[in-house]
């Protein structure tokens, strides 16, 4: 669990005395990143029309894993960003369920703007 703010490795916003959010939410993530297939942001901070107090909307795909293994790990991380962290947590197989069956959301946030803190757009899990 996030216990103090990461260390900035050089990926941070160009501030060297702040890490960037997504190096906060990868620390964060770092106790369960092993069952993390995807982990990005999306909504309102990913399309860059974020609110100075919007929440953080996080999406998280992995294998054998729930919403009750991340939340814990969120709650320094939220207090540092002074932003409340919104996490959707879903299994790879239940993921691609959703999206063969049509699913309106998970169909429209395919399509929009994501920062990705774990993995990228290839490890989205994906029809087959």
């Amino acid at each position: 669990m996030l216990r103090e703010p990461p260390h900035d490795n050089g990926a941070g916003d160009g501030d060297d005395a702040s890490p960037s959010m997504t190096d906060i939410l990868r620390a964060a993530l770092e106790p369960v990143a092993a069952r993390i297939d995807a982990a990005f942001i999306y909504g309102p901070m990913a399309r860059g029309t974020m609110k100075e107090h919007s929440d953080i909307d996080l999406m998280i795909i992995g294998c054998d894993i729930e919403y009750a293994d991340v939340i814990p790990h969120f709650i320094a991380a939220a207090r540092y960003l002074g932003r409340t962290i919104n996490p959707s947590v879903y299994r790879a197989d239940e993921w691609r369920r959703k999206v063969a069956a049509g699913n309106r959301v998970m169909l429209a946030l395919m399509k929009q703007p994501k920062i990705f803190v774990i993995g990228t757009q290839d490890a989205i899990p994906q029809l087959t």
